[in-house]
């Protein structure tokens, strides 16, 4: 009896499993195939060339060694997430603006980019094919109406981007045909074709493979509509900001919420980001067949609530050694040729020297030995310490920062740099008063007047946005 029994149990476990068995695997197959039901659409635009905010500072926004922070921290929170570059991410003309490129392209290969769009500033529209900074072999440069852009080097028209959670993105990016007749103003002759007929040819073809298709659009908001009208289009992501009608948070939050509009079933959102201040954010719901249920568009202001990500820093001192080298290297080819070209004039060479490098400054020495007291508060102050906020971050020869920490920058004979001229670094007496050399030799009333409008020079809206004038004029008056 008991063997019948064993005998009964084991043949009904035998049919249990025969009848559940692919009930489960047909259950966990059906798991296995299901879609994501959301997309962290992340993107960026328009940094034009900042690479990093400002440290002296509370009040900056922006760097990319904030961004690569709250990517990585994003990306641990959602694993179906996809990153955009919009395009116009280098600016400038000189040796300074080819250096920021190499540390825009390293940025955007650690934080691994899953497409950038080229803007004008690539192609050249400031002197400089910013483009050909970039290896498209570890950044995805994606452009399809740029009949020029040379192929063979790896620059894509679309790409397919396959999420974690296994949502297949199309991801076809165009610029605006209305760049051309801008790039051709500043002489480039790169031709960009109309991007209606390049999507219409592209994506019945890609829509077919992918489950959402996003254009990512290097061009005017005004413009998106008639790319939205195309059949198989989920969404246009509108890249390039033009005016100055920003977004900003409130004072107690880094986060802003960004309009998102619509054309059809179409999502079309204006990007917002600028300047490299912050990140842009776009959350879709989807549907079981992937389709934009809804979408919500905000803005993560980087300040300093974000630490630089210490890949970033190490990149960020690399650059900062070759700004170095690269200051020094033109003081000293502006010298020689200023010398030769004295010789070939017939100058007495020693004689000139001394005329061209006699500096209208006293420096503070100087100054203390009639206003010992006022020099004495000026040495507690931070205006003393001015270099040192630099030097802690490597950006001593910085030309875009030594401005306002130093005395005579901009001015003949003055701050050439911190090598060349070390007695005029921090902000001295004179970076407020002006040279006082000659007041000095001869000390006469009427010397240094000055006022709130010198303040402002350096304690701006961007850089102190609640510098109070009267209040600061109270610790420091004299």
């Amino acid at each position: 009896m008991k063997t019948l029994v064993l005998i009964m149990t084991a043949l009904s476990l035998v049919l249990a499993s025969v009848c559940i068995g692919p009930a489960i695997a047909k259950k966990a197959a059906t798991r296995k195939a299901s879609k994501p039901s959301s997309l962290v659409l992340l993107y960026t635009s328009c940094a034009r060339g900042r690479i990093r905010a400002c440290n002296c500072t509370k009040f900056q926004f922006g760097g990319y060694g904030r961004q690569m922070t709250l990517v990585k921290s994003i990306r641990k929170e959602n694993k179906d997430v996809v990153l955009i570059e919009g395009g116009d991410i280098a600016a400038g003309e000189d040796f300074q603006a080819k250096l920021k490129a190499g540390v825009a392209s390293k940025a955007l290969e650690s934080m691994k980019y899953d497409a950038v769009v080229p803007g004008e500033l690539e192609l050249g529209k400031t002197g400089i094919r910013f483009i050909d900074y970039f290896n498209p072999k570890s950044l995805p440069v994606l452009c399809a109406n740029v009949p020029d852009l040379d192929k063979d080097k790896g620059y894509l028209p679309y790409k397919i981007i396959k999420t974690k959670g296994n949502l297949r993105v199309g991801m076809i990016a165009l610029l605006d045909d209305d760049i051309t007749r801008d790039l051709r103003r500043h002489g480039v002759q790169e031709k960009v074709n109309d991007p209606v007929p390049i999507l219409k040819s592209i994506a019945p073809k890609l829509r077919g493979k992918v489950d959402l298709l996003i254009v990512a659009y290097h061009g005017p908001f005004q413009t998106a509509g008639r790319l939205a009208a195309i059949k198989g289009v989920d969404l246009v992501l509108c890249a390039h900001l033009a005016g100055r009608d920003f977004l900003f948070p409130s004072e107690a939050s880094n986060e802003v919420t960004a309009p998102v509009s619509k054309k059809g079933s179409v999502i079309i959102v204006q990007g917002q980001t600028t300047t490299n201040w912050s990140l842009g954010r776009i959350d879709l719901a989807l549907t079981p067949d992937s389709k934009i249920k809804s979408a919500r568009h905000k803005l993560y202001y980087l300040d300093r609530r974000y630490e630089e990500d210490p890949v970033m820093v190490k990149v960020y001192d690399t650059y900062n050694d070759n700004v170095a080298k690269g200051v020094l290297a033109e003081s000293k080819k502006i010298k020689q040729d200023m010398e030769v070209m004295l010789v070939s004039r017939g100058a007495n060479l020693d004689e000139m020297r001394k005329r061209l490098h006699k500096s209208p400054f006293a420096g503070d020495a100087q100054c203390k030995t009639c206003h010992s007291d006022i020099h004495e508060d000026w040495s507690k102050s931070l205006h003393a310490q001015a270099m040192a906020t630099l030097n802690k971050t490597k950006q001593g020869f910085d030309p875009e920062c030594v401005s306002c920490h130093v005395t005579g920058a901009g001015v003949r004979n003055g701050f050439i740099n911190k090598s060349d001229t070390p007695e005029l670094v921090n902000v001295q007496c004179e970076a407020c008063h002006g040279p006082g050399l000659a007041h000095s030799n001869s000390p006469k009333a009427g010397y240094g007047t000055t006022g709130e409008e010198t303040c402002r020079s350096c304690h701006n809206d961007e850089k102190h946005p609640d510098f109070d004038y009267e209040s600061a004029w109270e610790k420091i008056k004299h």
